[in-house]
C-alpha cells in the first residue's frame, strides 16, 4: 500500500511535507534558480523519500534548439565550430543558441536560468570547465552534454571530441626540423587547457625523437590571442641573426609573430617563419 502512495505522490503533498508553497515545489522540480539551497535541499529530499517520479527526458517538449556555450567568442577558431556546429543543426531542423560565459561563475549561471526557462535538446561546451553544481544540475535535468577539447578532466559521463593536438603539434614541429632548422620557438596556450598541454607534448616528443634538447626557454607563455603571439615572439634585442622557428597552436598568432620580427628594428625579419 506504501508503494501505491508514492506512486501517486503530489506535488502539494510534497509541499504540503516540507512546508512550502506549490509553486516553490514546482520551481525545485523544474530547476529554477529562485529558491534557497536549504529548501531546494529539504524538498529533494522528500520528493526522493516518496518517490515521486519526473517526468523522463523522452517526454519532454521538444525545444527545437541545441545550445553552443563557449567562454569567449573573439576567434576564428570559434567561428568555425559555430559554422560547423550550425550547418549539421540547420539540416537536422534544429536551432543553434549561442553562448558565451567568459569564464565568470555569474555569467553561467545566467545562462542556466535562460536555459531552464525555454529548454534544450542538449548543450556543447566548448573547452570549459563543468563545475560539480553545473554536471549535476544538467544531469538532473537530464540534458545530454558533449564536450569539445575540455578544459581540466572532463565528467566521466559526458563525450568529448577533442582536434588532434598532440599529432599536429608533432608534424609542425617535425616539418622545421625537415627543413634543417634546430632551435625551435613553440608559442603555447594556457597551461590548464589538455588540449595546450597536449601541443607542447607534441612539440616536446619531436624535437627528442629528433635527438634535439628541449630548451624550456623557447616555450612562450600564451593564451590563444593575437596580442598573446606577438608577446611571444623572440624580443627583437636578443634576436639572433637567424630567430628560432616557431610552431604555434593557433593560426592567427602565426601573423603575431611574423609582425614582431618584420617590426623596422628587427635584423631578422625576412628569416622570419
Amino acid at each position: 500500500m506504501a508503494s501505491e502512495d508514492n506512486r501517486k505522490v503530489t506535488i502539494a503533498a510534497i509541499a504540503r511535507l516540507a512546508g512550502v508553497s506549490v509553486p516553490t515545489v514546482s520551481r525545485v522540480i523544474n530547476g529554477r534558480s529562485d529558491v534557497s539551497p536549504q529548501t531546494r535541499e529539504r524538498v529533494e529530499e522528500l520528493l526522493t523519500r516518496h518517490g515521486y517520479r519526473r517526468r523522463p527526458p523522452s517526454m519532454r517538449a521538444s525545444s527545437g534548439l541545441l545550445d553552443l556555450v563557449f567562454n569567449d567568442l573573439d576567434s576564428p577558431w570559434a567561428v568555425e565550430i559555430i559554422r560547423g556546429v550550425e550547418d549539421v543543426a540547420h539540416a537536422a531542423g534544429i536551432g543553434t543558441v549561442v553562448s558565451a560565459i567568459h569564464r565568470r561563475t555569474s555569467a553561467a549561471k545566467q545562462w542556466l536560468d535562460n536555459m531552464r526557462s525555454r529548454s534544450t535538446e542538449g548543450v556543447i561546451f566548448v573547452t570549459s570547465t563543468l563545475e560539480p553544481p553545473l554536471q549535476a544540475e544538467l544531469r538532473r535535468l537530464n540534458i545530454p552534454v558533449v564536450i569539445v577539447d575540455p578544459a581540466g578532466v572532463p565528467p566521466q559521463e559526458a563525450p568529448t571530441i577533442g582536434a588532434t593536438n598532440w599529432a599536429g603539434s608533432l608534424r609542425a614541429t617535425e616539418y622545421l626540423i625537415g627543413l634543417g632548422h634546430r632551435r625551435i620557438g613553440f608559442i603555447a596556450g594556457p597551461p590548464q587547457l589538455m588540449c595546450s598541454r597536449a601541443r607542447v607534448d607534441g612539440y616536446r616528443a619531436a624535437l627528442e625523437a629528433a635527438g634535439i634538447a628541449v630548451d624550456d626557454k623557447l616555450i612562450y607563455p600564451g593564451n590563444f590571442y593575437h596580442e598573446a603571439g606577438f608577446a611571444g615572439a623572440p624580443s627583437c634585442s636578443s634576436c639572433p641573426s637567424r630567430p628560432p622557428r616557431s610552431s604555434r597552436p593557433v593560426i592567427r598568432w602565426r601573423w603575431a609573430s611574423t609582425r614582431r620580427c618584420a617590426s623596422a628594428a628587427c635584423a631578422c625579419r625576412t628569416t622570419s617563419a
